[in-house]
């Protein structure tokens, strides 16, 4: 079964990303494809110093050890980079980039969609 999971909210404001982190390793640890995207201020998970609200743990750290599980990098919406005066060089990992154009089809390949 392939997953796709969706962020589209900033890493402020409660306990979705460390939640959404958690279902992707209990995922991946079932040997379920695994694949995140962020559009909207999800892409805010990945500039350099954010920080999980509730724990402290630095998201650019817990974004890197997803490969760890077999999770390659994200996917980020190019639309929502741009809209927020960002860019690839801005963010603390390696990413591939999906236009909003594409998404659809980006869609159309996974079994199940779940988002924040």
């Amino acid at each position: 079964m392939r997953y796709l999971c969706i962020f589209r909210k900033t890493p402020v404001g409660g306990s979705g990303a460390r939640e959404s982190f958690d279902l992707m390793l209990t995922l991946a640890a079932f040997d379920q494809e695994v694949t995140a995207l962020l559009i909207d201020d999800g892409v805010f998970h990945l500039l350099p110093g954010q920080q999980c609200s509730e724990e402290g743990h630095p998201l650019p750290a817990l974004w890197q050890s997803l490969e760890m599980y077999g999770i390659d990098s994200p996917w980020v919406e190019r639309e929502s980079l741009l809209a927020r005066g960002m860019n690839q060089s801005c963010l603390s990992i390696p990413v591939r980039v999906v236009s909003r154009d594409f998404l659809p089809d980006f869609f159309a390949g996974f079994d199940r969609l779940i988002g924040d």
